[in-house]
């Protein structure tokens, strides 16, 4: 396989690059700070300095005062990968990071690494859980600042968890205003461009039916308004302001409504604009292929940071200064409908006037003449996709020996096949073939619409309908993993369990390493109380994706109930060494360890879940039980009162206050307390015999 024509551009020496551009800032200006930001889902083309009517015109004075690049692409549609790559100046396959829930290998460096290490207090300000601590993109920061109580979504799309803008700008400014006198990188991300929008009421009526450009202009009011405290500080003329995308949004373009499932130009192409501190080369515009993964060398070079050789991208202040060089050609993948649609992956590489897409059936697109990529010219330019394929394999095959997801062990494959879990290879780990006998993603788009149509039933409360919507796609093509797991959620919630199992059981005939699949069928076989199988799926689920902190607090609920106590806490420790705001599993491990008298351990983790839930009946009430039994009745009584005034229909509380009545002699009240619970809850044992171990009261 012949090397690529840009091959060679990869092996000048890392000094030959640095040198090329050296930035001499001005008096003031010297050792500026970086504020970079990341619009989740923002397509180039909505902004008015891009072409479009203006929403935007904070974005807009901005991109007027900096350099704006027209040509940039991310590697990838979604929004983990995509981030990862902009903070290791690396493709995908190169960093082992190709789906969002993914971790990022603690071997590879990130831009944040390199601030920190040259003495920039450093902090990010994130918007989705997506980009969550756990999956590896916090290390660098001092602070990583969003927090996302995971207990408040049970069952919720993790794609759909967020805070909004004004929240992520406020944190942002103030930060900023704290430790503005040192130099600092912050990363500053906005989600709100994607779904579900939750923009403000009066946002929503200034842009009726058009929501995403509405979002589009909320955020661009939320960067003026971050933007402006920079001002007022004195701090924006020492700062160099990054402002770019993860990736775009289809709005229905090539039939995709959303992101992730196809390679066009819509959820490809995202903007970059580079605002100098002396606003030197203000309304430059640079017309050249650039990559998100060019970015991180690029604030190396000019804040005067070494890059570590891991990068890949290319720094790009010689093109800011007037060099002319020849492009690279920007790399994009996706893999979401090879693993969860049945589809083969695909692959595109953009040169500086073609997009070549790497399909079943390949296309081949001249974008400056065509950006919307609908006329294919495959077949009238056979010589020039074969070199753009060419290349494209070549770069595949330079990364191949990147970090993967780790296979299996041994002790795992052989959990799976005493569970009866023989099948082809997981779909969720390693580099797929080039297999081309699989179907078109195209040809699936379709599907995946329907697939999405019969979502909103269920987001209606529709349930039912959702779960025969959904079994239905699934019968069409067994191998649909997404859409089987999708319909044995409806099931879990419509309290179907058992057939929640067999849609379950289906995907994992199709994908056996899939962690969603076993995590889901372990909670629904908890329901069904058969206990023992419930946790041979979650340690599995624990194993196949050591990041899913529920899948440990679920794992020790079930330990729990079976009696193996020290199992349980084993596993609630591994659940809040994660997540160390997982209220389930405080709550959980503080009863284990009152039940173990371990007390101080018990009122810590009690107490710990109170701060987080303060209204929480059942973290109240197992205070009140742990206080009755150190012999603290005030502070029992103080407890158990609450839990009733936070849930006044709760039998248990009821018949905690009815025994703590009748250790203070007051039996007539423990007596009506005992009733209050029988009345709520006639199975109430601790009610039943409370009741008749209470000396009758005289009249």
């Amino acid at each position: 396989m012949k090397p690529p024509r840009w091959f060679h551009y990869l092996l000048l020496p890392c000094w030959a690059i640095i040198l090329a551009f050296q930035p001499a800032w001005a008096p003031g200006q010297a050792n500026p700070n970086l504020l970079l930001i990341s619009i989740d889902t923002l397509r180039a083309d909505h902004l008015g300095s891009y072409g479009y009517r203006s929403v935007t015109p904070a974005l807009d004075h901005l991109a007027g005062e900096g350099v704006v690049f027209e040509q940039v692409y991310t590697p990838v549609p979604l929004t983990l990968p995509a981030h990862t790559s902009l903070f290791t100046g690396r493709n995908p396959p190169a960093t082992g990071i190709r789906e969002n829930g993914e971790v990022l290998p603690s071997s590879v460096p990130t831009l944040a690494e390199q601030m920190q290490a040259q003495g920039f207090q450093t902090a990010a300000f994130i918007g989705a859980f997506i980009l969550d601590r756990r999956f590896g993109l916090a290390r660098g920061f001092d602070q990583y600042w969003g927090e996302f109580p995971l207990h408040r979504y049970a069952g919720a799309d993790p794609s759909t968890i967020q805070i909004r803008g004004d929240q992520v700008q406020a944190a942002a400014s103030q930060w900023i205003a704290d430790h503005g006198p040192h130099r600092f990188f912050v990363f500053v991300h906005f989600y709100d461009l994607h779904g579900p929008y939750l923009l403000p009421a009066s946002w929503r009526a200034r842009f009726p039916g058009r929501f995403y450009d509405g979002e589009i202009a909320y955020v661009d009011d939320l960067i003026g308004k971050l933007w402006e405290d920079l001002v007022r500080q004195g701090v924006a003329n020492r700062t160099l302001l990054v402002i770019t995308a993860d990736h775009g949004e289809g709005l229905g373009e090539h039939g995709e409504q959303n992101h992730g499932f196809l390679l066009y130009r819509s959820t490809t192409h995202v903007p970059l604009i580079i605002r100098f501190p002396d606003r030197r080369y203000a309304g430059k515009r640079i017309n050249t292929i650039v990559r998100l993964i060019d970015i991180a060398p690029t604030v190396c070079a000019l804040l005067g940071v070494p890059s570590p050789p891991s990068f890949q991208g290319r720094n790009l202040a010689p093109d800011i200064s007037g060099q002319v060089r020849p492009a690279l050609p920007a790399y994009s993948e996706t893999l979401y409908s090879y693993r969860h649609f049945h589809t083969a992956p695909i692959y595109a590489l953009r040169d500086n006037q073609y997009t070549f897409i790497q399909a079943p059936r390949p296309e081949l697109y001249e974008f400056r003449k065509d950006p919307v990529e609908l006329h294919d010219l495959i077949h009238t330019n056979q010589a020039i996709a074969n070199n753009l394929r060419g290349d494209l394999e070549n770069l595949l095959a330079s990364m191949a020996h990147g970090p993967q997801a780790a296979p299996a062990s041994a002790e795992v494959l052989e959990q799976l096949k005493s569970l009866g879990y023989v099948g082809p290879a997981s779909l969720s780990r390693g580099q797929p073939p080039f297999d081309f006998s699989l179907p078109d993603p195209k040809d699936r788009i379709s599907l995946y619409r329907q697939f999405q149509k019969v979502l909103e039933f269920e987001n209606k409360g529709d349930t039912r309908t959702a779960a025969i919507g959904l079994e239905r796609i699934a019968a069409s093509d067994p191998a649909l993993v997404m859409v089987q797991i999708e319909a044995g959620l409806a099931r879990q919630i419509l309290h179907e369990d058992a057939l929640a199992v067999k849609d379950f059981r289906a995907a994992l005939r199709v994908d056996p390493e899939n962690a969603l699949a076993h995590f889901d069928l372990g909670v629904t076989l908890g329901n069904l109380h058969r206990l023992p199988e419930a946790s041979r799926e979650l340690e599995l689920a624990t194993k196949l994706q050591p990041s899913n902190s529920r899948a440990y607090t679920v794992l020790g609920i079930t330990r729990a109930q079976q009696g193996e106590l020290i199992a349980a806490i084993d596993s609630f420790d591994r659940a809040l060494a994660i997540d160390p705001i997982d209220f389930d599993a405080l709550l959980n491990r503080g009863n284990l360890h009152f039940m173990l008298r371990e007390w101080e351990k018990g009122r810590d983790d009690l107490q710990r879940a109170l701060a987080l839930e303060p209204n929480a009946a059942s973290a109240h009430q197992a205070l009140g039980t742990m206080e009755f039994y150190q012999g603290d009745l005030d502070g029992a009584m103080k407890e158990y009162r609450k839990a009733l005034d936070l849930s006044p229909r709760s039998s248990k509380a009821h018949s905690n206050l009815g025994l703590l009545y009748r250790k203070l002699g007051r039996n007539a009240d423990a007596a009506a307390e005992f009733q209050r619970a029988l009345t709520l809850d006639p199975n109430n044992n601790e009610a039943l015999e409370g009741l008749q171990h209470t000396p009758e009261t005289s009249k």
